[in-house]
């Protein structure tokens, strides 16, 4: 009797025990999505922009549509011109090569450009191949590719957009394939690492048809679902999920550190927003994508994402430090986003010093006082 006694007191324990076990469990869950609903942002506003090159005054300046800030100045893309050029802290031209064609060391289209320590690393869409240079500009080899390492199935899937970890090591975004966002692709030893979890499930074929038929019903096209933007520094990797407004940060092995969702105020209704617009456009009407940032710098300390914003709303940029802790937000009052929807450039110098916005559909750069 005394066991049986006994039993029956350990069960009430233990059932009271789980019980208490789920209600910590629902506390601590509603707190953490209150915490998440209640993001606090810190704010900073620039007052003070200044045009550090325009083509009225800069001859050598065409049509610029990627940035990079260094130390001792800014690299910039020119699809203008067909060259990769550098200039220093006052914008004066101090070095340029490339030009256009097919040839050794000419582009048709450049979309990826990064000045790593010994080299220059290019990539050219149109032709599918990626350029190495010397930091004088002279040609040291350059590699045709015969497929997308991350979708070698399909014969139309080039990427676009992709980013370079070093000069051996390519993230490339992946749409899904495998379950995954992006993929760690190496072109030395062609291992490829799968990382990251899909929104939605992969799609082989581009069918612009059916991407345009969902933006005219005011939807995300399936196709787009899994559209990440892709950053790094020297110790790690920044993924933003496009749809979903998730920042992740990984390790150059492909190992989440953490996530965290933006959730910025201003930005609650965008996609409602862009939806809307695209629901009233007619046949020749230009769509507005589903996308939460137009650009993304990684440095060493964080990684800063121009924000896709509503029209009424100043250019506004997030700084998320490598810790993934807090979130500041710099508001520069003097520029707004080109509505037509350009992935904008932007850039912010290693010292911390400056940042720089490309306005694309001018062909305008413009310098201001990094506030962080």
């Amino acid at each position: 009797m005394n066991k049986l006694h006994n039993l029956y007191n350990i069960n009430i324990q233990n059932n009271k025990a789980v019980v208490l076990f789920f209600i910590v469990c629902l506390l601590y869950a509603c707190s953490a999505e209150n915490d998440a609903d209640n993001q606090a942002f810190s704010k900073y506003a620039v007052s003070t922009v200044q045009v550090f090159l325009s083509p009225e005054d800069s001859p050598f300046l065409g049509r610029p549509t990627v940035i990079k800030a260094v130390s001792d100045g800014l690299y910039f893309v020119d699809s203008g011109h067909y060259q990769v050029i550098k200039v220093d802290k006052e914008g004066n031209r101090v070095l340029s090569f490339g030009s256009h064609g097919r040839g050794p060391g000419e582009f048709q289209s450049i979309t990826g450009f990064w000045p790593f320590e010994n080299e220059y690393l290019v990539y050219d869409y149109n032709s599918f191949k990626f350029l190495t240079f010397d930091h004088r500009g002279e040609l040291i080899d350059e590699e045709v590719l015969t497929e997308n390492p991350v979708n070698p199935d399909s014969e139309f899937s080039i990427p676009i957009t992709l980013h370079a970890l070093s000069s051996d090591k390519l993230l490339i975004p992946t749409g899904g394939r495998h379950g995954s966002l992006f993929a760690i692709a190496d072109r030395i030893s062609g291992d490829v690492t799968y990382t990251g979890k899909a929104v939605g499930e992969f799609i082989q074929e581009y069918n612009n048809r059916e991407v345009m038929q969902a933006y005219s019903r005011g939807e995300i096209p399936d196709r787009l679902l899994n559209l990440v933007m892709l950053s790094s520094s020297s110790a790690a990797i920044y993924s933003l999920q496009q749809t979903t407004g998730v920042l992740e940060k990984y390790t150059h092995a492909g190992e989440q550190e953490w996530k965290m969702e933006l959730n910025i105020p201003t930005q609650k209704n965008l996609f409602d927003r862009i939806a809307e617009h695209n629901m009233g456009l007619g046949p020749e009407g230009i769509r507005r994508i589903f996308v939460y940032a137009r650009a993304m710098d990684a440095l060493e300390d964080g990684v800063a994402l121009l924000l896709n914003m509503p029209e009424d709303q100043p250019v506004t940029i997030a700084w998320i430090p490598k810790e993934g802790n807090t979130i500041d937000l710099v508001e520069v009052e003097e520029l707004t986003l080109d509505t037509r929807g350009f992935m904008e450039g932007f850039s912010v110098s290693p010292d911390g010093e400056y940042a720089y916005y490309l306005e694309r559909s001018s062909g305008t750069i413009y310098q201001f006082e990094w506030p962080l």
